[in-house]
């Protein structure tokens, strides 16, 4: 469960989009995000990026629009292996898609190579289970990879836990948990109407091919629920972007094919109603007028008047759409 953190972030030159160090109040681990064409000026502003620890490198996925690249390394010394990956020598090693760069680092100088494996071996497989992102790396580590002792591996994941909070806090959600528990064998009606309610108003789109449950995350997201169905086919008006997505949910097991309908087999979290809702039906949607409440209330209704009006639970009627 997440706890409350308080975050330092130093602007090196009073820029919130340019070179940041991060850190939580009384941690001795520091992240440094910056762009690839800063790495000169990093080296020289912050001679402890020299030691070592874990780097990510981050940038677009160009054969995929709704995705984003993030390279996950260790390095005895990040600086130098950085400026390796950003040399002509570097071949295959070069990292094209390259943009931003995020450097976790110890200040105490106790982080060890068996440390940075360890660390690294975590965040990758952290990556993984979100479907947003895609994982350049070639190799996957073992499950022995960075093997520590019982009193560092608790430091490390300790480590690994502020690092996501940094990660995030920094702009990036690349360690977010968008997956949940996979839905077991059951009839779909029944996972809906008994999913235990999240302390969030649930609203629903149904119609003709699909019918999705929603809920509001912790972090103001839009999480359609494990168990909801999705149209199969799809319209002219899909935004090009749902079309990928929706790809890419079937080939990570959210989204699966039964009978005439895709069940999210997973609760899956959207930036927007309108992309959940479009999602679901295939078509492009104004999830703010789909997305209803037991009483009739399209989620534009209660998002102006949620500090007034009460949420009635229960079952709703069929809502359509294009």
């Amino acid at each position: 469960m997440n706890k409350p953190r308080s975050i330092n972030i130093f602007l090196l030159d009073g820029d919130p989009n340019g070179i940041r160090v991060a850190q939580i109040s009384m941690s001795t681990i520091q992240a440094i995000a910056f762009r690839r064409n800063q790495l000169r000026r990093v080296r020289e502003a912050f001679p402890e990026i020299e030691r070592p620890g874990v780097y990510i490198l981050i940038g677009a996925d160009e054969d995929a629009q709704d995705r984003q690249l993030a390279y996950v390394g260790e390095s005895e010394g990040i600086g130098a292996r950085l400026s390796y990956h950003n040399s002509n020598e570097a071949g295959r090693d070069a990292k094209g898609f390259w943009t931003d760069t995020v450097v976790l680092i110890s200040k105490d100088e106790n982080l060890t190579k068996s440390h940075a494996r360890y660390v690294e071996a975590c965040l990758i497989r952290s990556v993984v289970s979100n479907p947003r992102w895609s994982l350049p790396n070639t190799r996957t580590p073992s499950d022995d990879a960075g093997k520590l002792p019982l009193p560092d591996r608790a430091a490390m994941d300790e480590f690994v836990d502020q690092t996501k909070t940094l990660v995030g806090a920094l702009g990036w959600d690349l360690f977010r948990q968008i997956r949940g528990r996979v839905a077991e064998a059951m009839p779909i009606d029944h996972a809906l109407s008994e999913a235990p309610p999240v302390g969030s108003p649930r609203f629903f789109f149904r119609g003709e091919g699909f019918a999705a449950e929603m809920e509001l995350g912790p972090s103001g997201d839009f999480v359609v629920r494990s168990g909801s169905k999705a149209r199969v086919r799809t319209t002219t008006t899909i935004p090009r972007g749902t079309t990928a997505l929706r790809s890419t949910l079937v080939d990570k097991g959210v989204l699966r094919q039964e009978g005439d309908f895709l069940v999210f087999t997973s609760d899956y979290s959207f930036s927007s109603a309108s992309a959940a809702a479009a999602t679901v039906i295939g078509a492009s949607a104004n999830g703010r007028i789909l997305w209803k409440l037991p009483d009739g209330r399209t989620y534009a209704d209660w998002e102006a008047n949620q500090d007034n009006a009460p949420v009635v639970d229960g079952e709703m009627g069929n809502a359509g759409a294009e």
